[in-house]
């Protein structure tokens, strides 16, 4: 039988409608919502075609400006409209392949390490020469770590290895020229608009000389680690650490790893062909400039709202498009690399926790 509703179950019923109605218009649902959006950046334009909009409504309310038909707006409305799909559709192309791009990266190490450790580690209460080997063994995984760091860090034209979420895991040898040197700190607030976790990240001091900076200018620091991963697992062969099977998987994975940087590599160097960019501007800046001589006559006044809206529409889908054609910076729109990087090193670092790696030991009771 259908239960009947009292009183108090539709009192909550009609708040629960005036709370969702309440919410749709609030900051979490974006309706109100300014971070992150282009709104600064098309302020200029917005202010300054409302303003030209303002000037001819009231030189036409005198006379003194011409009044054209409608037909040049659907003209110039299929042009332009054709021209920012087809922007917004390259741009969100590169900022979702730059996205699955570092889903393979991450796949790719997390499969690489999980091999490695798991071929290679020894138990700890095996033996202190069994121990230290596992040191090398950590050395090596970090450099995997250090490889997706290294890669976040060349796709921000951060040259070089002096930065301090790669301490600890480059090699000594490697990064000794930059530690005499001091960096400024600048903590940002994390991409992802879900974490409150501040990020630290580093720009160098200029007072590094210029013979370090052009070194590090011409290392491709990605490519250099990679070669590093690779000496490291052709040693551990050569100790009879790794069979060839096991070696030939790694390997294997280093080069999908390569593939997937010279992936990000094409993102990153490729921009928006010039001429179709200034074109398009221009498109749109055509197209504003034809609204108010053709919506005077029948809106009046109401041009002047109508032109403004119209401007942010358009310069603001330009303006997406170009901040999200290259998703590795620091704007809020870009891809939260610096969390992928964190959480894949946490997860990582997780491998090193002291554990018996035999299965047999798993269910053993200690005291």
């Amino acid at each position: 039988m259908l239960s009947k509703s009292t009183p108090a179950t539709a009192s909550m019923r009609k708040k629960d409608i005036f709370s969702q109605f309440i919410d749709v218009f609030s900051y979490e649902t974006f309706i109100l919502h300014y971070k992150g959006t282009v709104l600064l950046n098309v302020l200029v334009q917005v202010i300054a075609f409302s303003a030209y909009s303002l000037w001819y409504v009231i030189f036409a309310g005198h006379g003194f400006a011409p009044v054209f038909s409608n037909s040049l707006i659907p003209i110039l409305t299929i042009v332009t409209a054709g021209m920012i799909g087809l922007r917004t559709n390259s741009s969100y192309d590169r900022f979702w392949e730059g996205r699955k791009l570092w889903s393979g990266l991450v796949a790719n190490i997390r499969n690489a390490t999980r091999i490695l450790w798991f071929s290679v580690a020894k138990n700890d209460n095996d033996g202190e020469g069994e121990a230290n080997d596992n040191e090398e063994i950590k050395q090596a995984i970090r450099l995997f770590i250090a490889l997706a760091i290294a890669i976040k860090h060349r796709l921000r034209e951060e040259n070089g290895v002096g930065y301090l979420d790669l301490k600890n895991l480059i090699p000594y040898a490697y990064r000794k020229f930059e530690e005499k040197h001091e960096y400024v700190l600048e903590e940002h607030e994390s991409q992802n608009s879900h974490s409150s976790e501040a990020v630290i990240s580093e720009k160098r001091n200029m007072n590094i000389s210029d013979n370090i900076k052009k070194y590090y200018e011409t290392r491709n620091i990605p490519i250099d680690i990679t070669h590093m991963i690779y000496n490291y697992i052709n040693m551990f062969k050569k100790q009879d650490k790794l069979d060839s099977s096991t070696f030939n998987t790694i390997n294997s994975l280093i080069h999908s790893m390569t593939e997937i940087y010279t992936g990000f590599e094409r993102i990153f160097t490729t921009p928006i062909p010039l001429a179709y960019s200034v074109h398009l501007k221009q498109m749109i800046t055509l197209y504003i400039l034809a609204l108010p001589p053709q919506l005077y006559e029948k809106l009046g006044w109401y041009t002047v709202p109508i032109t403004a809206i119209a401007t942010f529409t358009f310069f603001g889908v330009d303006a997406i498009g170009s901040e999200i054609e290259n998703p590795f910076g620091y704007d809020i729109n870009d891809l939260p690399v610096d969390d992928y990087c964190s959480n894949l090193r946490k997860e990582i670092e997780s491998l090193f926790e002291e554990r018996p790696l035999d299965p047999c030991q798993w269910n053993k009771k200690t005291e």
